[in-house]
């Protein structure tokens, strides 16, 4: 769905350009609507994807060196820009992002300017300057504030290096995993420590994320927890502001991960949520020792 190879009617640009108004200013509402015409409009087209203007801007070439030790590990989350990235951030959530880059912490030494490490469609894992996307607001958020090992998760950032866009993962909002293959938000989720991608499932199980923004492929016992994340879902748990409110590049944001505890899930949905939760897990608490029961008969 990238405007540079699909042409638009006339009706179809004019409604691009007031969506990227509409969802850009207090109207918010009225531009998810005219959004989610487009996307049926479109229905039968590919799936959008995030691209970069890396092609026409030369890569760092290194050698590299650390130059910002208090950023290494970052996340850099991005504002929709173009009619492709607000369809990515209305299909995963609509909280106001659409794609994600690590902060590796290192400079490009030939040129002084910083990289960060990124994915996107048709391209592989690999150092990009951050100002590629020139006068695009995003939000930083230092994970070093949250504890987090930086270190050892840029190292696992790092290891990616190489790896191609995984498109499969993308449609399928990681239902479809291959671990040699990434996309933009797996490269910092399969990085993270089992404990919070274990932390960030059951904050969404409690409904306390939105739905499509993390997508949880395992149940609660498994070992190893496969979830996806995607930008927005990051912003969320994390505690970033929507979008709509990061106007600036590099707008700092201080992390607080979103408890998931019974007092989050009221603060959120209220007392009618806990007793249907409640009520829920009663029904399938009473099924499974009917269950056994029958099965001991």
């Amino acid at each position: 769905m990238n405007p540079n190879e699909h042409s638009f009617s006339n009706v179809e640009q004019h409604l691009i350009d007031w969506v990227l108004r509409l969802v850009r200013s207090d109207s918010k509402w009225l531009g998810r609507i005219l959004l989610r015409g487009l996307r049926f409009v479109w229905r039968h087209k590919p799936i959008p994807t995030e691209s970069s203007p890396q092609a026409a801007i030369a890569a760092p070439t290194g050698p590299y060196a650390i130059r910002r030790r208090q950023q290494i590990g970052d996340l850099l989350l991005w504002v929709p820009h173009g009619i492709e990235s607000c369809l990515i951030d209305d299909l995963t959530g609509g909280f106001g992002y659409s794609h994600l880059t690590v902060d590796t912490g290192e400079g490009d030494l030939p040129t002084g300017k910083p990289v960060m490490a990124e994915i996107t469609v048709g391209q592989v894992v690999a150092r990009r300057f951050q100002d590629e996307y020139a006068g695009r607001a995003y939000a930083r958020l230092p994970l070093s504030k949250t504890g987090l090992d930086v270190e050892a998760f840029v190292a696992c950032v790092k290891s990616r290096f190489g790896e191609p866009y995984g498109i499969l993962e993308a449609l399928t909002l990681g239902e479809i995993d291959d671990p040699a293959k990434q996309v933009c938000s797996s490269l910092a989720s399969g990085c993270l420590p089992e404990a919070v991608r274990r932390q960030i499932a059951k904050t969404r199980r409690l409904g306390l994320l939105r739905p499509t923004s993390v997508s949880v492929h395992s149940p609660a016992i498994a070992p190893k927890t496969n979830v996806f994340v995607s930008p927005n879902g990051f912003a969320e748990y994390f505690g970033a502001p929507g979008g709509q409110k990061v106007r600036k590049a590099d707008f700092l944001v201080q992390p607080c991960p979103v408890e998931a505890s019974v007092k989050s899930v009221v603060r959120k949905h209220g007392w009618k949520a806990v007793l249907i939760l409640g009520a829920a897990v009663a029904l399938a608490g009473g099924l499974l020792l009917l269950i056994i029961k029958l099965c001991r008969r």
